[in-house]
């Protein structure tokens, strides 16, 4: 009695599904890897086009009343007499859905900082300021909330970007 073997080989071995599917989910750990990177960036990049944002509604407010607005987290701020905040930007935006983005300003308002903590390390650290402008006196060194300076020296983080009047 002869028996024909060729006929049982038409299937995958164990074997062989089993290297595949171990490649399949080496691929989608790298992709998945990249994409939450990507997301990170793109929060950050909305931080800082939400900083620009705010930065240019404090100029318009200088502009207009020769002060900068003691806080930036309620549109009824009063900048200086019939103008809220809310006449320059209608809607401020916010780090996230509860909390606002770090700003101080001195007791003459006439400077301000405003900062941010970014996710990942940004070529847009370089155009950040390193430390509080002069006009705060030499105390005034960080953000009251959560103490987060302007200097990031730090290569592994936490990543801060600040802005002051240009």
């Amino acid at each position: 009695m002869n028996i024909n073997y060729t006929r049982f080989k038409k299937g995958f071995t164990l074997v062989e599904l089993m290297i595949v599917i171990a490649i399949i989910g080496i691929l989608t750990a790298i992709v998945t890897s990249n994409f939450s990177q990507s997301k990170a960036k793109s929060r950050d990049a909305k931080r800082i086009s939400d900083l620009a944002q705010i930065q240019l509604t404090l100029e318009l407010a200088f502009d207009r009343c020769n002060a900068y607005p003691a806080n930036i987290n309620d549109t009824n701020t009063v900048v200086c007499s019939g103008y809220p905040l809310s006449y320059f930007i209608s809607v401020i935006p916010k780090e996230n859905s509860t909390t606002g983005y770090d700003y101080i300003t001195n007791v003459a308002s006439t400077d301000y900082v405003l900062g941010a903590k970014l996710e990942t390390n940004s070529s847009a650290l370089v155009d950040a300021i390193t430390a509080f402008p002069s006009s705060f006196g030499p105390t005034i060194t960080s953000f009251t909330s959560g103490n987060n300076n302007c200097t990031h020296s730090n290569p592994a983080g936490p990543f801060y970007y600040c802005v002051q009047p240009k």
